[in-house]
């Protein structure tokens, strides 16, 4: 798909029905054979709202929110990432969500939200980057290794008490990603 107009900005609280619009819809179509179906069908605002309320209204020290809006002012894709969470001794920051609209992804969406965090995250002087990937979803997977993201570890994550394998990539020094994007 080719997107003629497209602006990135800031997330701002009256933002959050339309990212949670965007997470659900995106986790319904790009987790399809990857996460239960009973778990997909039955996600809600509900679900998704309050994690987006907080971080607008009281948002963690060095993390950002960014949407992705099209030429009609709609919420097509999002990003949300800032400091590494987990305490890891290499990778400073962390993307903790991405997501675009199924019908926008291919359009370069993804590499702009992309961008706009690296931009961000650079100046917290926060250089190295990782980000967890479910291992199954391929798709997610080859955004990341095309942008420069490197296999750093697997492991697992919980959800809804059933286990899945994760993929862990990461990024020791994010002005590589700037500068290939520009």
């Amino acid at each position: 798909m080719a997107v003629n107009w497209m602006k990135i900005r800031n997330a701002v609280l009256e933002d959050v029905d339309g990212i949670v619009k965007v997470h659900i819809d995106s986790l319904k179509t790009s987790h399809i054979g990857i996460l239960p179906s009973d778990f997909l069908d039955n996600l809600t605002h509900e679900w998704s709202s309050p994690r987006f309320t907080e971080a607008l209204s009281k948002p963690l020290k060095d993390a950002s929110l960014y949407i992705a809006e099209n030429e009609n002012g709609k919420i097509v894709g999002f990003i949300w990432g800032g400091a590494e969470r987990n305490g890891d001794d290499v990778y400073q920051g962390e993307i903790y969500a991405i997501y675009v609209l199924n019908e926008y992804q291919g359009a370069g969406i993804g590499r702009q939200l992309v961008e706009a965090l690296v931009e961000d995250l650079l100046r917290h002087h926060i250089r190295s980057m990782l980000v967890m990937v479910f291992a199954e979803n391929i798709s997610s997977r080859r955004f990341y290794e095309a942008m420069g993201g490197r296999k750093i570890r697997e492991g697992t994550v919980t959800v809804k008490g059933e286990v899945y394998k994760d993929v862990v990539y990461g990024w020791t020094n994010i002005e590589n990603i700037s500068h290939k994007l520009k």
